[in-house]
């Protein structure tokens, strides 16, 4: 126990002065976290990384930036860089999880010998079904596959199916292969300032991001504190989830207990138990729903991925069309509401995938103003939705 002590207030001791130093320098000041654009996956990132991949991007450094690139994720295809071309959002197709094809890939490069490279850029966003198999099938002789995350980690089984990681497609992170090759690109950019510093402000980004220290130094010895005494930093890391997915248990729970106030005779509110599995969180369901339910889940999982609420009603099981045309008018959908599957209306209202957003749980002030936000939402959606939503029989299935 003693050694965790240790290990914490060192690590904290580094941290604090790694802020006063970050002040000092004027590295607080961010154009990306200023815009509110950090977790933006294709209108920031995908975009930036895409307009340093492109050869005829307007960084004028050709096919140096896409050749560092192939270099630092260890490419092993046949990808052209005098005829390659890249493309945001490349469309495949109508998306089909039956047969596995079609959708948009994020990152898209090309040659004129019919050789690709698609990259599934996920800063936070879960997996779609049949994802990187769609995207394994498409070009499939000819294309490489990357999963770009914040730390490396593998495609869902949703995702990828029974593809083999580092054999069907490859994992590259923000953490090592995007810092370590935007570093390089930064040294090329060297006579060139507003390149330059334009991509040391996207490396902060990152690096904030990751959790990683701007300050090489002060990353080094965090690396030599665990070093020194990895038991205690290991025993540290197996509690940290079960920690954080406790803390939001505690939240739903102060959210249910506020609602309560509100929502009171016909009212059901749930909070689920297990919030270490997909698709769990709370929900609101009234005494003439039926079964429809307003929820608040993770996703999928919500402490590492955006946290969504709204209208759960499965298109399969309730008139889709019946429920839209009796909730069209309401005010609270008249913006930032989308439609899936089980959604007919969504936003997204959480982000604990963030560990500044996760910070507040554990702040007694910050939690309880996240708490009144979430049930002034939710109550209101709710009340706004009790009339409109009686009486709506379920679909039989023959």
């Amino acid at each position: 126990m003693e050694g965790i002590k240790s290990l914490l207030a060192s690590t904290k001791r580094i941290r604090l002065r790694q802020t006063e130093l970050a002040t000092l320098r004027g590295e607080n000041f961010n154009v990306f976290s200023i815009l509110k654009m950090e977790s933006k996956e294709n209108e920031t990132h995908s975009a930036f990384l895409g307009e340093l991949l492109n050869p005829k991007g307007s960084h004028l450094f050709n096919t140096t930036f896409l050749s560092l690139f192939l270099e630092e994720i260890d490419y092993q295809g046949d990808l052209q860089l005098e005829s390659a071309q890249l493309t945001i959002e490349k469309h495949i197709g109508a998306r089909n999880t039956v047969n596995q094809s079609g959708g948009r890939i994020d990152i898209y490069i090309s040659d004129s010998k019919g050789n690709s490279i698609s990259i599934e850029n996920k800063i936070y966003a879960g997996d779609q079904e049949a994802q990187i198999l769609r995207y394994v099938n498409h070009n499939k002789e000819s294309n490489k596959v990357y999963y770009l995350t914040l730390d490396g980690k593998g495609a869902s089984e949703d995702s990828k199916g029974e593809l083999i990681e580092e054999q069907d497609y490859h994992c590259i992170s923000y953490h090592h292969s995007i810092t370590g090759w935007l570093e390089k690109c930064m040294k090329e950019a060297a006579d060139q300032p507003i390149l330059r510093e334009s991509i040391k402000q996207y490396i902060l980004l990152i690096k904030k991001l990751t959790n990683q220290l701007s300050d090489s130094q002060m990353e080094k010895e965090i690396k030599e504190l665990i070093a020194n005494d990895y038991l205690s930093a290991k025993a540290i890391e197996s509690s940290l989830i079960n920690v954080e997915i406790d803390a939001i248990h505690s939240f739903l729970l102060g959210v249910k207990s506020l609602l309560s106030e509100t929502l009171k005779e016909g009212w059901e509110i749930i909070v689920d138990d297990q919030l270490d599995q997909n698709w769990k969180g709370l929900s609101i369901s009234y005494k003439d729903w039926g079964g429809i339910r307003i929820k608040l889940e993770g996703q999928s999982k919500i402490w590492t991925q955006p946290t969504i609420y709204g209208i759960h009603a499965q298109k399969d099981f309730w008139d889709r069309d019946l429920i839209k045309s009796r909730c069209s008018k309401i005010d609270i959908f008249q913006s930032g509401f989308k439609e899936t599957f089980y959604w007919p209306y969504s936003q997204n209202i959480l982000s604990f995938e963030k560990t500044e957003e996760k910070v507040k749980l554990f702040d007694e002030s910050e939690r309880n103003n996240m708490i009144e936000e979430v049930v002034t939402k939710l109550s209101n959606l709710a009340l706004a939705c009790k009339v409109p939503l009686s009486d709506i029989e379920k679909i039989s299935i023959s």
